[in-house]
Parts: structure tokens; sequence; C-alpha cells
């Protein structure tokens, strides 16, 4: 089906209010009216983004945030062997893959991403690529880290590397995750096994060190930031802005709900806060086209004719203050979020456009807003209180 979003800005461009063509999944034109079409969005001047895409995720660890005794952690073993032995981690045990994975999608929605990387080996992942309500990375070279206790993700460093230089594919692996001897030698390590290349997506690089850094720049190699997780789970942030500095390619993810990280719009905001310097056109690119080159998504992150129309509609009036307009970023701003061409979250006041693109809905409140939601939210919170044996009203989820 053909419709139109018309009238909507580009937060830093000061050009004229834009419109944008949708046939089917694919945005096919820009700045052209159609009057003709039967379903036309007027946005009277609203922000419109690219869907952010969300670097690096957990899905199955979509749960209560879990911060222990032993905090802040110096390794992401202190952290994993402190929570793998907590009761709410037990709890989260009570509920099957898919519900996790369902509450994981819905929690990226509510914070504006329909695309995700689970960063997680393709047996736990490929069952549920088709029936989630968000899009996620399929088809690429994978490890857990580089250290002596790792986890035994893949076929090895060397050959998850090869399949991704093959296939065009990312290679993806966290790296320098805590500040033991393990984790501060892993870069080097990689480089020597020849697997630092243009390919690699490294995630965390908490430890990483000035000779790393320049390592990486060469390399070509990409960093996923994971500013609420680093925060939550070890009280430090990674060198991003000397990363930057270097030419390094940046994105960001969220990790896990469990990690700390609820969605894409605590990690813009949280980003902003750690680093103000950063241009915030800069932190929107990571949440964006920086993603979409470091995955090899060509179709994603960008406002492009034969672009996914993977769109973001906030309830943001044109200004020339960015950071101000990064600050005061919530939630409740979303207006309406498209996924391939469908609605997926929205304003109630777009019932009719999810009817009529035959977008079925459950009705859920955010903050002082009503909005509309693809269905399915209802019935998963449902399955999970009888899972569980009581209510539950996360962080990251609005209570029915």
């Amino acid at each position: 089906m053909q419709w139109q979003i018309k009238n909507g800005w580009i937060p830093g461009y000061n050009q004229r209010p834009i419109s944008i063509n949708i046939d089917g999944q694919k945005i096919s034109q820009i700045g052209i009216d159609v009057d003709e079409l039967s379903t036309i969005v007027d946005l009277h001047g609203l922000a419109i983004l690219p869907a952010f895409i969300n670097s690096h995720d957990n899905l199955l660890a979509t749960y209560f945030p879990y911060q222990g005794k032993n905090w802040p952690y110096k390794t992401w073993l202190a952290f994993d062997n402190e929570i793998k032995a907590s009761p709410l981690f037990a709890e989260r045990m009570l509920i099957n893959t898919e519900d996790l994975y369902l509450l994981g999608a819905y929690r990226n929605i509510l914070s504006g991403s329909v695309f995700v990387v689970d960063h997680i080996p393709d047996f736990v992942r490929k069952p549920f690529e088709e029936v989630l309500p968000i899009s996620i990375l399929r088809d690429f070279g994978i490890s857990h880290s580089v250290s002596s206790y790792s986890l035994n993700w893949g076929k090895g460093i060397s050959q998850e590397h090869e399949f991704a230089v093959q296939n065009n594919r990312p290679y993806i692996l966290h790296i320098a995750e805590g500040f033991d001897r393990d984790s501060k030698q892993a870069l080097r390590k990689l480089h020597e096994l020849g697997a630092l290349t243009e390919h690699t997506v490294l995630v965390h690089g908490l430890s990483l060190s000035e000779n790393d850094l320049d390592l990486v720049a060469k390399a070509g190699a990409h960093i996923v930031w994971c500013p609420p997780s680093n925060r939550f789970i070890y009280n430090s942030q990674p060198p991003i802005r000397r990363a930057i500095d270097r030419g390094i390619n940046v994105c960001l993810g969220t990790d896990s709900a469990m990690s700390g990280g609820f969605g894409m719009i605590q990690s813009i905001k949280v980003a902003h806060s750690e680093i103000f310097s950063l241009d915030p056109l800069d932190l929107l690119s990571m949440a964006s086209v920086n993603a979409s080159l470091a995955f090899r998504e060509t179709g994603r992150g960008s406002l492009d004719s034969g672009q996914f129309a993977d769109l973001l509609i906030l309830n943001h009036r044109r200004t020339d203050n960015l950071n101000e307009f990064i600050e005061n970023f919530i939630e409740e701003d979303i207006f309406l979020l498209v996924r391939e061409g469908l609605p997926v979250y929205g304003d109630i006041a777009f019932e009719q456009l999810f009817q009529s693109l035959q977008v079925e809905f459950n009705r859920i409140r955010m903050g002082r807003s009503e909005k509309l939601i693809v269905k399915g939210w209802a019935e998963l919170i449902h399955r999970i209180e009888a899972q569980i044996g009581k209510a539950v009203s996360f962080p990251f989820i609005p209570a029915i």
C-alpha cells in the first residue's frame, strides 16, 4: 500500500518541511507531495527521524535491572556470576524464551527502535526472527569476547571473522569489557589473530588503551557504546571522546535491561550527559546511520529513497537548540513509530492509520498519553504474570 507523511521537520536541517512517500516496505520518494493518495499523515512541522537502530542488546535478558553487592564490577564475569545466583534471575527463568524475546521487542519499540542487534548465537536467536514486531540483525560473525573466561559462542574467532569477510557481514564481539589483565589485553590479541578489520564491531571497550584505539582506527573497525549499562555495571565509560577524535565509527546500543539498558532514548540522553561536548547530530547519527555502516545494513538508518520505511516521529517542533532537544527528549514524545512501512506504535490520533493499513493494536498509556501499540503487548504481559505468579510493572514498559 502507498501512503504519505508530509510537513515533517528533520532536526538539524534548515530546509522546507519534508514529505516522505511510502510504497510497501520502502521509502519511494522524498519531498514530492502525491495528493491523490488515500492515506496522508500531516505532521504540521513535527520532528521526523530514522527510527533508532539499537546496536547492542540481549533480548533474552529483558527483565528487571540487577545491581548486586559487588558493584561496581571489574569484569562482566563478576556481574554475570552474581546475577545468575540471584532470586531475580531464578524468577526470570520461569518465563519462556519467546515471551522474553517479545518483551525485549516491545521495550525497544517504546523507545523508538525497530531494528535491533541481538548479540547472541544463532541457535538462540533464529527461532524468533520472523515472529517479533521488530527486525533483528541476521547472519553475522560472532564471538563472545577474547579472554580466558569467554563464553563458547561461534566456531572460533578466526572462522567467525572469516565468515563475516567472505559474506560481507559484521563480526561482533565484546572487547575490553572490564579492567582485569584479560580485558586490557583483549584488543591486542584480537589484532594478532588477524580479526581486527573493517568488518569488526567491538562492543563496550571500557579499558581500551591509546595504542588500542590507534589499532582500531587503522583497521577501520567500529565501536558500540552502551552508556547506561556501562555506568550501571562498571560505574565507568569507555574512551569514546578519544575514539571519535581518531575518526572511529561509534554506534549506540542499550545492552540488556537487566544490565540497566532500558532503551535508546535513555542511551542517547546518558551519552549526552556523559560527554556534553558531543554534537547532538553526531549522537543521533550514532543511533542511525553510523549503525547502518557498522552492521552493513545499507537499506536502513537514513531518510532516503529506497530505504526501508523505518520512521520515528516526535512531538517536537522546530528548534535551533539541539542540545535542549536531546535533554528534553522523553519516551512519551514518540508520536508515531513505523517499521518497514507499517505503524507499530503511536498516538491514539493514528487509530485510523493503523486500521487503514490493517495493523491490529492494543491500547496503552505512556505517561499522560494514550497510545496504540501493535497487537500482542497486553497478551504478553498477562502471560508473563501467569508464569511468575504475580503482577509486574517493568520500569521500561507501562502497566496495563
